[in-house]
């Protein structure tokens, strides 16, 4: 059997071993973040989150369409699955690809048996060391676009290797076009993809032209030039046309919404097929070849039409409501999440000029209605309009855009003095500065500036150097290597980390180099060494993958430079592009995978090149290979002695020489035997070793079989809801799952779920006015005037001395939403709403609310105040809150009214003292109670929540058994879980229910045991609530074994030296504490002999953690976060 048939035979096999992969361990439902708003905007087709992915929703839907309800979400994890088994598949033939050009480098067509195996296994050890990779293998088993994007990165690249091969044939262009079309489409799953152009390009070139310096200069500026003009012509630009011809044709001839977008959409359309007629009868090959390229990427790029399509429906979900080509642009550019400086800009403290530059205007699409030449009404939706036609005959409507938001003055211009070149710490968020300090180890150079009043002040900069250690050590060493590592070095656990030495650290599960970064690893405590996501890879990946590197450079420069273009841009390119500030919400490597997936080429060449070490590298070669890295290794080692750091990275060198070197050696030795498929088959079986010690350390954390905790746990929060209830959420994991359950499973779709990020601005509080299945609109009074982009996105709270007591809050709002009071509050030369006063009421007629449509009982009378008085502590409130404010003041306790116990005080607005736990979520309610537990805010409906618990509640399948993996975002919900229902059992027990706190106790225990959900401080509230429920049996044992848990981890903390002690001397307080607590706890109880041992052991362990501080205070403070 030839190469060829050889290769496609294996290639499917080795795609047939990552499907199974996939397959076998992806999530049954919808996962935390994007993925549930991905299934459910893929099921129904509606709008998600900017910029959109068309063409995954459109995949997915076919996917789901013949599908029952209960497998659709099954049905797009299985897109993601195949997805990226393609992807492997589509790997193979590249790394063998290459592998045969270095077979074939001297001329030597026919590949010998040897060569062959040795190419066949270059891509099977590559293409399974990526598949089995932690990032990769992550994104291939949820609903979400990173796997498809990945398969348009395998197969574009894949592509442009399959024209190399036959650029010298006829109709070689044909793979040139589609992939053009390739690139169009993955418009309409993810902009990563776009990143492959670089390296295409060099391809391109090195097959067509003589290379030289200047051409290798003039193809990566017009690489880059065809990367812009893709991402900033051909995306937006149309568009942006678009929305020129659209105000012509409308505002200006007076016709009706799109006709100037669809003039515009045939001429481009009529210009494109006279090009290509033109070319094509005049002979211009080249010029036709590019105009079809940009013509078959126009038609990928036109699966966005299906946005704008579905928009018009107004769907459920249709964020930013991209219906017309405004919107639609808004959409694309992002501009919901903001912008960020890149080149030149300001730093977090910088001082604003006296001048401000305009934004780019607003345009709404309004429904004028006229009666005559007057007009009568302005409507922003159509269908509000035509109702009103049809009620008032006479009337005539006319279209037009206005600008509801002129944008004057909105973007800051900065005082040059305070701004600097390649800004990368310019967030003013607190949090974030207080990091840039620690990151930059921050002392900042004096500037002089005036403040915003005019006068001369002095701040403190950073200086350029200070910077630059920012970008060096967190975007790229923490926010970029770390992940690297991850993947080709190892994974400390999967919690996210933020600099700190026990959480999300590259790890090697080789000690002498952890140790050097994180401390002693000799005495790790059972709760690290447990955690599933703690995957020692040796540095394995890495040596294969560096030998095939240093192999392919030397070998083959032009397809290893090839490979260097693709790695650098999808992923230092994308560091540099981002900017990300710290305390980023979740880790993102996912963003790199396109980065992994090139280093994963030379993991598979790094078989070759072993192979190769047999046959043709000579012993100089072998020892200035190994001489070179351990001479690199002794260098980093007296860099770091002068630097004084630790020695990870030299050890790793030294490491990586040695075992390198043994792998090289044992194959120059074996090439004595002059037996090529010896070597090749001893080549592969050593490179074999590297992706089975990957799927060994990694298949339990990416088994996400029999997990089901997104489900349900957003089947528990609108479970908690009363019917027809109106539920605020704040972030991703409150609210997309929630959509999910509504949109696809139609569970309580009579509940609004109302994020309060995305009620800041218009679009959304239009779709709230709308009613959604069972769920009628929220009663918010304000006409849409009121609230357009740029009204009322800030309204001040200046309190009047001469409103006494508290306003009534219906009277605030109706003097906030009259234009009449407006006055210049924040920006000069623009009026500002305000309202005057920051305490409030809010009436509660009795007669309803203790009525069969009331929340209140009768054993609520005595805690009936008859009103809801509050004060809001702020000077303004942001849209979203004036919104809620609006909703209060007029709902009149008609509608349940409810707040996630996720969102947080911030998104309370003060209201506290009047909610009443009831499961996952606190009501409103015209009460004034208090819990008897400190752990939740005001009070508890006892009974209805144990309810909730008991019968409505779903677990995820976290009791499923010890196999089931439950990472770090589904525990973190645990945690919520935990504290509530610890509060609803204190409160039974106080009310002298004991067997009811006792049963809701041992329901919790029973669905989240401890394998699944490890223990740790929030089972203090538990372990105190079954105390108080009489079962000091339970207590005492979940007492003692928490103590056990917090003493084991202060034997490790006690066991480091002060430098790393210091960067765990938070953790090793807050254990201390519980441990002190626990003994406590059992002595109050009355359980003096388990008091008596933990008192005595906490007492021990006291003598050597005062100990530790002392000699943590002679050491000195030492920085925070865990250098790369």
């Amino acid at each position: 059997m030839n190469f060829n048939k050889l290769n496609v035979l294996t290639g499917w096999a080795v795609f047939l071993v990552a499907a199974y992969t996939y397959l076998a361990t992806i999530e049954p439902t919808a996962s935390f973040w994007d993925c549930g708003e991905f299934i459910a905007t893929a099921y129904n087709l509606e709008v998600g989150h900017p910029p959109g992915a068309p063409l995954f929703m459109i995949l997915a839907r076919v996917a789901s369409a013949f599908v029952s309800v209960e497998n659709v979400p099954v049905a797009v994890n299985v897109l993601s699955a195949l997805a990226s088994a393609f992807t492997i598949l589509f790997l193979f033939w590249s790394i063998t690809h290459m592998a045969w050009y270095l077979a074939v480098r001297k001329g030597d067509e026919e590949l010998t048996s040897g060569k062959v195996v040795a190419v066949l296994g270059s891509g099977i050890v590559g293409a399974l060391a990526y598949a089995w990779s932690d990032s990769f293998w992550f994104s291939a088993v949820e609903g979400e676009v990173y796997a498809l994007s990945s398969f348009f990165t395998a197969i574009v690249f894949w592509a442009i290797l399959k024209w190399e091969r036959e650029a010298d044939k006829p109709h070689n262009t044909r793979w040139l076009i589609l992939i053009a079309y390739l690139m169009g489409l993955s418009i309409g799953v993810h902009l990563l993809n776009l990143l492959c152009i670089p390296a295409i390009a060099f391809v391109y070139y090195f097959k067509k032209y003589q290379v030289t310096r200047k051409g290798i200069i003039y193809t990566f500026i017009i690489s880059a030039l065809i990367l812009g003009a893709i991402q900033a012509v051909i995306i937006p630009g149309l568009v942006k046309m678009a929305g020129s011809f659209e105000l012509l044709f409308v505002n200006d001839f007076g016709l009706p919404f799109n006709t100037g977008t669809l003039i515009y959409t045939t001429l481009i359309l009529g210009l494109v097929a006279w090009g290509l007629v033109w070319t094509q009868r005049h002979g211009k090959v080249v010029l036709n070849t590019v105009l079809l390229g940009v013509t078959v990427i126009l038609a990928g790029y036109s699966t966005y039409a299906m946005i704008v399509v579905r928009s018009n429906a107004n769907p459920p979900i249709d964020e930013n409501n991209p219906e017309n080509v405004f919107n639609l642009l808004s959409y694309l550019n992002r501009e919901q999440y903001g912008d960020r400086p890149l080149m030149m800009g300001q730093f977090w403290g910088s001082q604003l000029a006296n001048q401000r530059e305009d934004g780019n205007p607003v345009y709404t699409a309004t429904w004028k209605v006229m009666k005559g030449n007057r007009t009568a009404k302005v409507f922003y939706d159509g269908w509000s309009a035509d109702h009103f036609l049809a009620e008032n005959p006479g009337h005539t409507l006319e279209n037009e855009y206005v600008v509801t938001d002129a944008r004057k003055g909105t973007e800051p211009v900065y005082d040059p003095a305070t701004t600097m070149l390649f800004p990368r710490m310019y967030s003013s968020q607190s949090n974030h500065i207080d990091a840039y300090k620690q990151w930059s180890d921050f002392k900042g150079v004096a500037v002089r500036t005036t403040d915003r009043e005019g006068k001369p002040t002095v701040i403190q900069k950073p200086t350029q150097l200070e910077n630059l250690r920012f970008f060096t050590d967190y975007q790229v060493n923490w926010m970029y290597w770390r992940y690297f590592l991850w993947n080709f070095a190892g994974r400390q656990n999967d919690i996210q980390g933020h600099g700190g030495i026990t959480d999300g650290n590259w790890y090697t599960g080789i000690k002498a180099i952890d140790a050097q970064r994180l401390g002693n690893q000799d005495t790790l405590p059972p709760s690290m060494t447990r955690n599933k996501g703690m995957n020692k890879l040796f540095l394995l990946p890495m040596l294969l993958g560096l030998i095939g590197l240093v192999y392919q450079l030397s070998r083959d420069v032009r397809n290893g430079s090839v490979v260097l273009l693709l790695f650098f841009f999808t992923g230092l390119a994308i560091v540099i592009y981002l900017n990300q500030y710290p305390f980023q919400p979740r880790e993102r490597d996912y963003a790199y995978v396109g980065s992994f997936y090139a280093f994963a080429i030379w993991i598979g060449l790094g078989v070759y090149a072993l192979f190769d070490a047999a046959r043709s590298v000579t012993r100089r070669e072998l020892m200035v290979a190994v001489g070179g890295t351990l001479a690199i290794g002794v260098l980093k080692f007296l860099a770091e002695m002068l630097a004084g750091g630790d020695h990870a990275i030299s050890y790793s060198l030294f490491y990586m020489g040695m075992a390198g070197g043994l792998a090289l050696g044992a194959m120059h030795l074996l090439g004595r035997l002059r037996n090529d498929r010896s070597s090749a088959l001893a080549a592969t079986l050593i490179g074999l070793v590297v992706p089975v010690v990957m799927v060994r350390a990694e298949w339990d954390d990416h088994d996400r079989s029999n997990r089901y905790p997104a489900r349900d746990l957003a089947a528990d929060y609108l479970n908690s809801c009363a019917p027809n209830a109106i539920l605020f959420t704040n972030g991703d994991n409150d609210t997309f799952p929630l959509w999910y359950a509504q949109e696809v499973e139609g569970i309580r779709t009579d509940v609004r779920v109302v994020n309060l990020s995305l009620l800041n601005t218009d679009w959304y509080i239009d779709q709230m006015r709308r009613k959604a299945y069972a769920s009628e609109p929220v009663p918010f009074t304000m006409d849409p005037a009121k609230y357009r982009q740029g009204t009322r996105d800030v309204v001040a709270l200046i309190p009047n001395e001469k409103i006494p007591g508290y306003l009534d809050l219906k009277r605030a709002m109706g003097f906030a939403t009259d234009d009449r009071n407006l006055q210049q509050i924040f920006q000069l030369g623009k009026k500002d709403a305000y309202i005057p006063a920051q305490r409030f009421r809010i009436p509660a007629d009795s007669a309803f609310v203790f009525g069969p449509q009331g929340m209140l009982t009768a054993k609520d009378t005595a805690l009936f105040t008859g009103d809801v008085r509050w004060t809001v502590n702020r000077q303004y409130v942001m849209k979203n809150h004036f919104l809620m404010m609006d909703l209060l003041a007029n709902n009149d306790w008609k509608r349940p009214i409810y707040f996630a116990v996720t969102t947080g005080p911030d998104s309370y607005l003060n209201l506290q003292d009047h909610f009443r736990l009831e499961g996952l979520t606190y009501r409103l309610v015209p009460v004034a109670g208090k819990s008897s537990t400190a752990n939740t805010y005001g009070s508890v409906a006892t009974d209805i929540m144990l309810d909730n618990v008991v019968n409505k509640f779903k677990w995820g399948g976290m009791d499923h058994g010890p196999g089931v993996y439950l990472d770090e975002n589904v525990l973190r919900m645990t945690t919520n879980l935990r504290l509530q229902i610890a509060t609803l059992a204190t409160e039974l027990a106080a009310e002298g229910r004991k067997e009811e706190a006792k049963q809701v106790l041992d329901l919790a225990q029973a669905k989240m045991p401890e394998h699944n959900v490890p223990y740790d401080r929030i089972m203090l509230p538990i372990i105190e609530a079954y105390y108080q429920a009489g079962d000091t049996a339970s207590a005492n044992r979940l007492g003692e074994r928490l103590f056990t848990i917090m003493d084991e981890n202060m034997a490790w903390y006690l066991s480091l030296s002060p430098e790393f002690a210091q960067r765990v001397e938070d953790d090793m307080g807050l254990s201390k504490l519980v441990m002190d607590r626990l003994a406590r706890t059992a002595q109050v109880h009355g359980q003096q002999p388990l008091a008596t041992k933990l008192l005595l052991r906490s007492a021990e362990v006291d003598t050597l953690y005062q100990m530790k501080l002392e000699d943590m205070a002679t050491q000195g403070r030492r920085t925070i976060n865990a250098r790369f």
